[in-house]
């Protein structure tokens, strides 16, 4: 998402659910603490949705992409959550001007199956962590077969543009499965458990340091 048309287009795709399913089982499955981090926010959408919700949590949304962020910008103002979000930019990868242990949690959403070695970014997550301090992380889960990633995009993103539904047919080839995530936490020093299957193409990490 390196220009603004791109940031634009992937913002009108309806995320909607999606965004406010993740809020819900974020603060379904207890305390978030007041300092959230977001690791490859977008446009913000979790992080206001989160906001709006509880008026004591302050967000540190980080991207890798200024196009997302200039157009997340727009939108935290437009939310009225302008107060509680402070956008940065920077690679998830590569995390080292922030401190060990600054935040009570850190959230990100769809963004493992970007990237080519993600266990950097679960390793970044857990330096950020205070002790005791909760990791939930939810990305697309790989199917089985090609017909199965043919079946869930048709589902998912039939009434979408072309280009919406060829991002998320190339995402569900390029994500993790459960028990790839499963073994990466288990690398890291995390209850393999603690990784589920939460919807037909999702997983989700909740888990404490």
């Amino acid at each position: 998402m390196d220009t603004v048309a791109e940031a634009v287009a992937y913002d009108a795709m309806d995320h909607r659910e999606v965004n406010q399913r993740f809020v819900d089982d974020l603060l379904a499955g207890g305390p978030v603490g007041t300092r959230v981090i977001d690791l490859g926010t977008g446009t913000a959408r979790i992080p206001i949705l989160l906001c709006q919700r509880l008026s004591e949590v302050r967000v540190l949304a980080l991207d890798a992409a200024t196009s997302m962020l200039d157009l997340a910008a727009t939108l935290i103002d437009v939310g009225g959550v302008m107060d509680q979000i402070q956008l940065e930019h920077a690679d998830a990868k590569a995390l080292a001007a922030f401190d060990d242990a600054m935040c009570d949690c850190v959230i990100s959403n769809t963004l493992l199956h970007h990237l080519p070695e993600p266990q950097r970014v679960l390793g970044e997550a857990l330096r950020l962590l205070r002790p005791g301090g909760r990791l939930f992380i939810r990305d697309l889960m790989r199917p089985a077969s090609n017909a199965e990633v043919d079946r869930l995009t048709e589902l998912h993103a039939g009434n979408e543009s072309p280009e919406a539904r060829q991002l998320l047919h190339q995402s569900l080839h390029a994500a993790l499965t459960l028990e790839e995530i499963r073994d990466l936490l288990s690398e890291l020093g995390i209850d393999p458990a603690t990784a589920q299957a939460t919807s037909d193409r999702h997983w989700t990490i909740d888990a404490r340091k």
